[in-house]
C-alpha cells in the first residue's frame, strides 16, 4: 500500500520541490496552499501524514494545525529557523515532529516515513480491535473474552489457509514481513 502525503504551504516552490521529492520516493502526494482546503483534502484523502509549513502570510499556521489535529491528521510541522515559540506551541497542539527550514530532505523523509508507519500501525490496531469486538459480540451465551493473541492466531491461520500455506502471500495480506509471519507461526505453533 502506498503511503499518502498531504503538503500544505503557501509557497508554490516549496510545494513543488518537496512534492517532487516525495513523488519520486513513491508517495501519493497532494498539495494545498490554503488551510481550509488542506482540511477538506485531508478529510477526503485521509493522507497518512500532513506536512504543514507553519509560516503563513496571515499567521494562521497554528490554527490550521489545530484544525488538522481535530480531524485526526498526523502532522509534521516546518518552522522558520529561530521560531522557538511556534515550535513549542506546535508540539503542544500535537504535532508529530517539528523541523526547521531550510529542511534537510533526508531528515524530512525519515520523519515522514516514521509518521506514516505509526499511522499504519494505528489503523491496524483499530481494525484488530473492531474484529475483537465483532468476535466478542454477546450471543446470549456466557461471555468469553478472547485475548489479542487468540484473535491474531486465528487470523493468521485463516489467512495462511486462504493462501494455501503460501507464507509470502499471507504476509503481504497481513501487512507484515515474511520473517515476522514465520516468527508468529513458530510462536503460535501453527502446523499448516
Amino acid at each position: 500500500m502506498t503511503d499518502a502525503l498531504l503538503l500544505v504551504a503557501d509557497d508554490r516552490t516549496v510545494l513543488d520541490a518537496i512534492g517532487a521529492q516525495f513523488d519520486h520516493l513513491g508517495y501519493a502526494v497532494w498539495r494545498e496552499a490554503k488551510g481550509a482546503a488542506a482540511v477538506a483534502t485531508f478529510r477526503h484523502t485521509r493522507a497518512d501524514v500532513v506536512l504543514l509549513d507553519l509560516s503563513r502570510p496571515d499567521g494562521s499556521g497554528l490554527a490550521v494545525l489545530e484544525r488538522l489535529r481535530r480531524v485526526g491528521a498526523a502532522v509534521i510541522v516546518l518552522t522558520a529557523q529561530g521560531d522557538r515559540e511556534g515550535a513549542v506551541e506546535a508540539m503542544m497542539l500535537g504535532a508529530e515532529n517539528v523541523l526547521t527550514k531550510p529542511v534537510d530532505m533526508v531528515l524530512l523523509a525519515a520523519a515522514i516515513a516514521r509518521a506514516a508507519e505509526k499511522a499504519r500501525l494505528s489503523r491496524e490496531n483499530a481494525r484488530l480491535l473492531a474484529r475483537v469486538h465483532e468476535i466478542e459480540r454477546p450471543t446470549g451465551r456466557r461471555y468469553h473474552a478472547h485475548t489479542l493473541s487468540e484473535v491474531e492466531r486465528k487470523h493468521i491461520e485463516r489467512t495462511l489457509r486462504h493462501h494455501g500455506g503460501n507464507r509470502t502471500h499471507a504476509a503481504l495480506e497481513l501487512g507484515i514481513s515474511r520473517a515476522t509471519l514465520i516468527n508468529k507461526i513458530k510462536a503460535y505453533s501453527l502446523n499448516l
